[in-house]
């Protein structure tokens, strides 16, 4: 099941919550700082230990005090080299995001719109791309969260 709701991911209920973070797994900005900030201490610290998560892969970590259980760090930027995700990136860590989401045994995944800030992508395209692979994992339930400041009126 694929849907699309306005609000705040860090706000959402989801036995995962997608993070769109650079390679180093430094939380400083966008979505990737307010799940670091709600998150709390725990998630930065893991996040540290590992390091490096290439674009195109997932790194796991705990969600701290979000309402999850797991948060997957898909990487969209690297600051060091300049390189950022394309949409076949995009595609193919989401892809891994579902794969481990399932291996887990969660249910019910919740996204932002991947590379659509820092990144650049549009965000029409991320959102085809999303849903594309949330077709092939009809077991799981995929929460698009588009965020807009006055999410109560999406208008």
């Amino acid at each position: 099941m694929f849907r699309i709701i306005f609000g705040d991911i860090t706000e959402v209920e989801a036995d995962v919550i997608v993070n769109a973070a650079n390679t180093e797994l430094k939380h400083g900005g966008g979505v990737a700082r307010a799940i670091a900030l709600k998150a709390g201490k725990e998630l930065v610290e893991e996040s540290k230990k590992i390091g490096f998560c290439e674009i195109g892969e997932v790194a796991v970590t705990t969600a701290g005090n979000l309402k999850a259980k797991k948060v997957f760090h898909v990487p969209t930027i690297c600051y060091k080299t300049g390189r950022k995700a394309s949409l076949k990136d995009i595609e193919k860590a989401f892809e891994k995001v579902c794969e481990l989401a399932l291996k887990f045994g969660y249910k019910k995944v919740a996204t932002p719109l991947l590379g659509a800030g820092v990144v650049g992508l549009d965000e029409k395209e991320v959102e085809k791309v999303i849903k594309k692979v949330a077709e092939k994992f009809e077991e799981l339930e995929i929460i698009l969260v588009k965020y807009k400041k006055d999410y109560r009126n999406p208008t």
